[in-house]
């Protein structure tokens, strides 16, 4: 529960909860400001109403009180609203009332800064002031209300606002005091307190001559607004002011110049902090991706921490990633004598001497040496020992592993931008039209992918074009190549993505340069060292993905596994197409549609118990595709890939590779209760698409059967039937007997899902014959489980036995653990239907063991759980039933299947109805409701009865555990198509 009083009146559990009414606001607002204090309705009459009081304030109060009261016990709020004597108080805890909360945290602000801790103490006070975003109650508009603000911004805001100043100066953030106080001193132009804290900042940023201006013109503000002279604490300041100015010299190195719209980065920020603490002279080399914000980071760093460097700070750029030469350490050396004070002619003509000369000057000042934009470990070496007195900040886009290794450099990678700090960024720069079209901005935001330069190019971008809709500019931005060279317009052409990116690519030698443009023609940004061999047309990559990932050109995530930024990898296509020939980019892609496939055949045959795989493409050139120990490994391989298997499905049906796309099709299908229902919808009609196209009739039917098949599992049962009957008629006309008995079973298992009972049976009777004929054990065993289902359906409970046991001894003999355990779920469903407790329980715990194993059957995991829950239900372990169709509604959660998940939602109410849990019950029932998209669909009246029965407080009394009789069941099991 969180309360806010700053600002508008806010209450918040999970969600917002609205409060209807000003006074119901307002009364919660005043309350929480007296937190557990008893407060007389007179004074609550005050500070809600000003000429228009009620005549009987305490009836008055009664409407508002009483619905917060209810507001309270709806939303489980921890808070109590009492009323005695004429009196109400709120308890509550204080540390949820952010007014409180502010209060607090200054406390423990001024104990820390008492104790010496003073970021501890800075990062407080601006937490706190972060609570303060707008006036008091602002809900109110009352005299008291006015009277109270005014008073707490004078005795609770400024000296909050004091208190940070203060401990930043001591701090030496100057920068944090110089951005935060005109904007304060706009607004109360005659607080002197805030005068003289600008007073002091001026000082030390050696800007005093600034002083005497600013003080005359206080002071005329003060006299003729308020006839008023100016404090003698203020006057003092001014004089102490001017007293201490410094005298200019050039000899101190000047500040580098803060980047603007800096943005987060605090962790990073805080290791700087503890590698280089005061009076340390250590060294810390930044690495990064081209445009990560790497100088910009060393730049804030520098001039929010110049306090531990009163001497200055040697910055220079070494224009390792130019357009020109790098800097010779020995030039960098004459400037940063020159910084120094030390006059042309008495700069040595040696390297040698120049280092000598640096280091007997730096000895004796504290001084902090930025090297950015460094080629790599030797350019920056001679340096590093020519400074080697003072604190050292390296940039660089390579790793400098030369340095880290044997001179001990501290080494820093910098990370893209969390989103958060990605939109604050971008917010900064492009102001209130942010707000303009918040979907819009969300999509530049996440076109940059946390590139800090990204963010400035496109802030640019749209600063620069007010008038153009920033919707228009965002699908305008879309197209990668648009992104990569924003940015060129106005006096400066080099200043885009292309240009800066283009710098580290040329840096790479021959054989990085062609693996990291053939990187551009992978179809997913994240992609595996085998990957990258089948793409190189080789098999020792993985020394050339070390280097790039060493100039930050993609990054290693995982053992054998890669990732490279999408704008980098948007560059790296571009670089293939102007690069890499026409024909060899057309072989490396092949040999990765190749690679791919093969491997993904390799995983299908292993996970699937069917004895017919998709048919082999024999590649151009030689590919190793994987091969697989277990279905675990498989199955965790498959998962891993999966975007980069459908990624590769759509980008060869675009180039034409339809022998492909149609095998793809066909090896995807295994993934059908892992990957969403519609890609694969989508994946297979352009399989469908590319078989008729390469006349391969048999592939346009196992197409269809797998649309159909997906269609059922959505419970869109007419149009699983038209694909099943369309899929039968390819299958017919290719002479494919295996897939016409498929495709029999198939209708069969529809009709069983309409009830058309009959006509199931005499389906699935066609295809077990056909089944038999085949010697397809597979098959056989998968239509005595339906055959089982219908005889269930029909409650003729002895040969649903039969079939089952078929069912059970035709996957034992094909050795289909899938199989197996789908047999004894249902079974465990028979026996339940039976009574036989014991026994269903049995038979439930073995199949959900068995699907664990198999892994692949996650819905079938599911149904077993609902059996076992069901079981429990029935023997009235209600905790363990819960426990069990909770699981099985997370399990259908994970698999999409919206179906199975509502009828996972049914038990689980049921079971928390028996367990006296009826609010939760009709949660789960109305949740299963929303599940449930055909208005005839059986269920929707069951859920109906349900919720209504809940409404008449007409469910059922809970169970003693452990005891035995009837109860709530789950009459039918999901069930898939086969």
């Amino acid at each position: 529960m969180e309360v806010s009083i700053l600002g508008h009146v806010r209450l918040r559990m999970q969600d917002e909860v609205h409060l209807r009414t000003v006074k119901m606001r307002g009364l919660l607002g005043f309350l929480s400001y007296k937190a557990n204090e008893l407060v007389h309705v007179d004074r609550i009459t005050e500070a809600l109403w000003d000429g228009d009081a009620p005549p009987d304030p305490g009836k008055a109060l009664q409407s508002p009180a009483s619905r917060l009261r209810r507001v309270f016990r709806e939303e489980n709020c921890p808070a109590e609203l009492t009323h005695e004597h004429r009196s109400y108080r709120l308890d509550i805890d204080q540390s949820i009332v952010d007014f409180h909360r502010f209060q607090a945290m200054m406390r423990e602000g001024h104990r820390a800064r008492g104790g010496g801790d003073l970021r501890v103490a800075a990062d407080l006070f601006a937490a706190a002031l972060e609570l303060w975003s707008g006036p008091l109650l602002a809900d109110l508009d009352t005299q008291w209300a006015r009277r109270q603000r005014e008073s707490l911004t004078n005795s609770r805001l400024i000296p909050a606002y004091c208190a940070l100043f203060d401990t930043s100066l001591l701090l030496g953030d100057l920068d944090s005091v110089l951005n935060g106080l005109p904007a304060l001193l706009s607004d109360h132009p005659h607080d002197e307190s805030l005068a003289i804290r600008w007073v002091r900042a001026l000082t030390d940023a050696n800007r005093a001559d600034e002083v005497p201006v600013f003080f005359r013109e206080f002071a005329s503000r003060l006299a003729d607004d308020l006839d008023a002279p100016p404090s003698a604490d203020l006057v003092q300041a001014v004089r102490d002011a001017t007293a201490r100015r410094p005298a200019r010299t050039a000899r101190k190195p000047a500040l580098p110049r803060d980047v603007p719209y800096f943005t987060g980065r605090d962790d990073l920020l805080d290791q700087l902090d503890t590698r280089l603490a005061a009076g340390d002279t250590g060294v810390v080399a930044l690495d990064g991706l081209p445009g990560i914000g790497k100088t910009a980071l060393v730049k804030h760093w520098a001039r929010s921490r110049r306090a531990q460097f009163p001497d200055g700070v040697l910055h220079d750029d070494l224009a390792g990633y130019s357009t020109g030469p790098p800097a010779e350490p020995h030039t960098v050396m004459g400037r940063f004598l020159a910084q120094l004070g030390v006059d042309p002619a008495g700069v040595p003509d040696s390297t040698d001497a120049r280092a000598t000369l640096l280091r007997r000057l730096l000895a004796t000042r504290a001084v902090l040496v930025c090297l950015d934009n460094v080629r790599d470990s030797s350019h920056v070496r001679p340096l590093l020992e020519a400074t080697s007195p003072c604190p050292a900040l390296i940039t660089s886009r390579q790793r400098l592993t030369g340095i880290t290794y044997r001179d001990g450099v501290q080494s820093l990678s910098v990370p893209a931008l969390a989103t958060s700090e990605a939109t604050e960024l971008l917010a900064k720069r492009i102001g209130s039209r942010a707000s303009e079209d918040p979907a819009a901005f969300a999509t530049l935001v996440d076109l940059c992918r946390g590139l800090p330069l990204a963010l400035r190019i496109v802030g640019e971008h749209v600063a620069m074009r007010p008038a153009a809709p920033i919707g228009e500019l965002a699908d305008e931005l879309r197209h990668t190549q648009r992104l990569l060279d924003a940015g060129a317009h106005g006096d400066d052409h080099t200043t885009t993505l292309r240009s800066t990116f283009s710098l580290s690519y040329r840096a790479l030698r021959d054989e990085e340069r062609r693996l990291f443009r053939l990187l551009g023609l992978h179809p997913g940004t994240r992609f595996s060292v085998r990957a990258a061999d089948a793409l190189a047309g080789t098999g020792d990559t993985e020394r050339v993905l070390d280097a790039l990932v060493g100039a930050h050109l993609v990054d290693q995530e995982g053992a054998g596994r890669y990732h490279a930024h999408d704008l980098l990898h948007a560059f790296a296509a571009d670089a293939a197409r102007e690069d890499e020939p026409a024909e060899q980019r057309a072989r490396a892609f092949r040999r990765l549609l190749d690679w791919y496939l093969r491997s993904a055949r390799q995983a299908g045959m292993r996970l699937s118990a069917d004895d017919q795989h998709v048919p082999e493409l024999v590649p151009e050139e030689p590919v190793e595709a994987l091969t697989f120990d277990n279905g675990g490994d498989a199955l965790r391989w498959l998962l891993t890939e999966r975007q980069n298997l459908v990624a590769s499905t759509y980008r060869a049906a675009e180039l034409g590779h339809h022998e492909h796309v149609w095998r793809f099709a066909g090896v995807l299908n295994v993934l059908n209760r892992h990957e969403d229902p519609q890609n694969l919808l989508e994946i297979n009609e352009l399989g469908r698409r590319s078989a008729e196209l390469t006349g391969h009739r048999d592939a346009v039917g196992g197409c269809l059967n797998n649309m159909g098949t997906i269609h059922a599992r959505r419970g869109e049962d007419a149009a699983a039937g038209r694909c099943f009957e369309l899929a039968h008629k390819a299958f017919t006309e290719a002479g494919d007997r295996r897939g016409v008995a498929v495709t029999t079973h198939n209708m069969g298992v529809v009709h069983l899902k309409l009830g058309h009972l009959t006509e199931a049976i005499t389906w699935l009777d066609e295809a077990l014959a056909m089944s038999l004929r085949d010697g397809s054990e597979w098959q056989v065993a998968n239509t005595h489980r339906r055959l089982g289902d219908a005889y269930r359906k029909l409650d003729r409970l002895p040969e649903a036995r039969s079939h089952y046991r078929r069912s059970l001894y035709f996957s034992q003999a094909h050795d289909d653990l899938a199989g197996q355990a789908a047999s004894m779920s249902r079974l465990a469903a028979l026996n339940l239907d039976e009574g036989l407790l014991d026994e269903a329980v049995q038979y439930g715990q073995a199949a959900v063991d068995m699907f664990d194993r198999v892994l692949v059957d996650r819905d079938g995991t599911a149904a077993a759980l609902c059996v076992l829950a069901t079981a429990h239900l029935r023997h009235g372990t209600h905790r363990t039933a819960i426990s069990m169709a909770r699981e099985a509604v997370r399990t259908y959660q994970e698999t999409k299947n919206a179906s199975g998940e509502a009828d996972a939602l049914i038990l689980l109410g049921r079971a928390l109805s028996a367990s006296g849990e009826p609010a939760a019950a009709a949660t789960m029932w109305s949740a299963a409701a929303e599940l449930i998209s055909a208005p005839a669909d059986p269920r929707a009246d069951v859920i109906r009865d349900l919720l209504a029965g809940a409404d008449e407080q007409s469910l059922p009394a809970p169970r003693t555990e452990g005891s035995l009789g009837g109860g709530p069941v789950v009459n039918e099991l999901p069930s898939d198509v086969g």
